[in-house]
């Protein structure tokens, strides 16, 4: 038997408003798992997760998870007040077993509206195996804006990359990775380096080779 795992730790910084509806959103999830009936909603979060059903004052929010039976997130939460910006919160979201990537991007495309107006917010998650089972091992990232989310994981990333004619195709899109660019092969730059100490990155080498 194999044990499969879902890990993320990230954090963000957004106003006291926006935190106090994540902890609302906390909040009722706990009182859900535990099979408990969560207080009445705010009317501010009601605002941020209109209900889908008019009787049932929690259904917006519930829509957000994949099995709106099971409400949970996968993290351990966290707040507090940076001291260098106290008119902002700092929220750190972590878990190495069971991080929910597609609620809690939802959970801050709801309750983060001010802040995504001014910038996305983002984050990357990585799965793994206590044994190594072929394809349980991956990852994936996801921004979020005010007006939607893009998902990739690592698996679409490989397609994509198998889907390439040639290397050289791959390697003119990477160009912060080590793809090799097949007129400037890496060991050529490396003996550079040792031979004059340059600074340069490989693909800054490139660009300054093509001036």
């Amino acid at each position: 038997m194999a044990d499969t795992y879902i890990q993320g730790s990230f954090s963000f910084s957004c106003t006291h408003a926006e935190l106090a509806l994540i902890e609302e959103a906390f909040e009722a999830s706990y009182a859900f798992m535990a099979e408990d009936t969560p207080k009445d909603p705010s009317p501010e979060f009601l605002a941020a997760f209109p209900p889908v059903n008019p009787d049932e004052p929690w259904s917006g929010f519930l829509a957000i998870f994949a099995d709106p039976d099971f409400p949970d997130f996968g993290v351990e939460f966290a707040a507090e007040n940076p001291r260098d910006r106290p008119e902002l919160s700092t929220v750190c979201l972590y878990s190495t077993t069971d991080f929910q990537p597609d609620a809690l991007a939802q959970l801050i495309r709801h309750c983060c509206q001010e802040t995504l107006r001014q910038a996305p917010i983002g984050f990357e998650w990585a799965c793994s195996c206590s044994r190594p089972k072929v394809g349980e091992f991956g990852g994936g990232a996801c921004a979020i804006f005010a007006d939607g989310m893009v998902f990739k994981t690592t698996g679409a990333v490989l397609n994509d990359m198998l889907s390439r004619k040639s290397h050289a195709a791959t390697a003119a899109e990477s160009r912060n990775g080590w793809s090799e660019d097949p007129e400037y092969p890496i060991a050529d730059w490396q003996a550079e380096v040792a031979n004059d100490d340059t600074r340069l990155g490989y693909w800054a080498w490139v660009a300054a080779g093509r001036v």
